[in-house]
């Protein structure tokens, strides 16, 4: 009868490809956001994760492959995830759409660690899903008052540019603290929309 061995002495694991592929997106999160995209290559992924860089390349073929395939991950159920956070005031207060997006830290610091055309498509897209979540709301309210006064549509991609901006400072510095930003924004924006002639935060979700 063969001796048990022990755990410690067995062979690890062996990933499967869809177990490999999440390691190595994981672990490219997390040097991106660290380092900046721009800085971080395939071997020093691999080197992360104390695999080859051939390895790598086995599931991706640049750096740039797997920040698309993270982005797509994460932006692909936003808006069911924002839902929860969204819906409960009616009109919602800035400062509950600035605490929902402080949920997606992953996100906002993915969007954060660099520039050029993808990141700012991507940031689009993110804003995008956000803004039709807030519109969609607003326009079962809408129907109950169809002759309210329509405001201008840009102001509330400004808005949203403002908010996701303040969330992602907020991520990334340690001198901020939320509750206390929030309030500060939801003061600041409307304060804005009051000097513009704007009634409040529904009617610029209803333009």
């Amino acid at each position: 009868m063969k001796p048990a061995a022990h755990p410690e002495l067995t062979a690890p694991r062996r990933l499967s490809a869809e177990d490999r592929r999440e390691q190595i997106m994981q672990a490219a999160a997390r040097l991106f956001t660290e380092r900046g995209f721009e800085a971080v290559g395939m071997a020093d992924i691999a080197s992360a994760l104390g695999i080859s860089r051939p390895t790598v390349y086995t599931y991706f073929a640049s750096t740039e492959i797997i920040l698309e395939a993270l982005l797509a991950e994460k932006l692909e159920h936003l808006p069911e995830r924002l839902t929860p956070l969204l819906q409960s005031e009616k009109p919602l207060a800035f400062s509950k759409i600035f605490l929902a997006l402080l949920q997606e830290a992953d996100l906002l610091k993915l969007l954060g660690c660099g520039g050029g055309p993808l990141f700012r498509t991507q940031r689009r897209a993110f804003l995008k899903a956000i803004e039709e979540r807030l519109r969609l709301q607003e326009k079962a309210e809408a129907s109950a008052s169809p002759h309210g006064q329509k405001r201008p549509a840009t102001l509330l991609p400004i808005v949203l540019n403002l908010l996701s901006g303040m969330a992602y400072e907020q991520l990334t510095r340690d001198d901020l603290d939320g509750t206390e930003l929030a309030a500060q924004l939801e003061q600041f924006i409307v304060g804005g929309i009051a000097a513009l002639g704007q009634p409040g935060p529904g009617d610029l979700q209803r333009s």
